[in-house]
């Protein structure tokens, strides 16, 4: 069948774009259905342009649409789709990778309130078994043991260092601390490569 039902194409409100005429309008407006109807052979383009005419469609002149009008001009309004389409596709995908890449990540996971735990030298008492050696060596009553310093009470979500011997520096304990804080931060770094394919340089 090649012609064209009035029920098919129900009268819309057409919007108006910039640079383009009714005819324009009318076919946005209806490109599914027109679509449709000329892939199944079941409109032409004589009979499109009476149909727009009877919804009171005009040329740029005022004059009734031909057929060769209509077909032009429905070349231009499938172009305008495609590249809609387009800007439509990057603009999701733009706004999908930006949600995926939210910059650095791993310096959230580490509270801004954490500070390195400040690492006391353990007290090392006299053993037991060297006091009656000390003792039967004339070396006089053995020395009370050293008493027991309190550690600080370790914060929350803190691990405690490794104790260190009493006799570090505190330069010694410093470049432990920045040694511990950069292992930290490649481990973070490795996590980020692995999961989202980037890492901070």
């Amino acid at each position: 069948m090649t012609g064209v039902s009035r029920a098919m194409f129900l009268t819309k409100a057409l919007k108006s774009y910039r640079g383009r005429g009714q005819i324009y309008s009318w076919l946005r407006a209806h490109h599914e259905a027109v679509a449709e109807r000329l892939a199944s052979d079941e409109a032409t383009w004589p009979s499109l342009a009476a149909e727009m005419a009877s919804h009171g469609v005009t040329g740029r002149r005022g004059d009734p649409p031909t057929a060769k009008a209509a077909a032009k001009v429905w070349h231009r309004v499938r172009g305008d789709l495609r590249k809609a389409e387009v800007a439509d596709a990057e603009r999701r995908a733009a706004a999908a990778t930006k949600a995926s890449r939210p910059g650095s990540v791993y310096p959230s996971r580490i509270s801004p309130d954490w500070r390195p735990q400040q690492v006391l030298p353990p007290a090392v008492p006299t053993p037991a078994s060297s006091l009656p050696a000390l003792a039967s060596a004339g070396a006089g009553p053995p020395a009370p043991p050293a008493p027991h310093v309190p550690r600080p009470a370790q914060q929350a979500g803190s691990r405690l260092l490794v104790p260190f011997a009493d006799n570090r520096t505190q330069e010694e304990i410093d470049a432990y601390v920045d040694e511990q804080l950069s292992l930290i931060d490649e481990e973070l770094k490795a996590y980020d490569r692995k999961r989202f394919g980037f890492g901070g340089g």
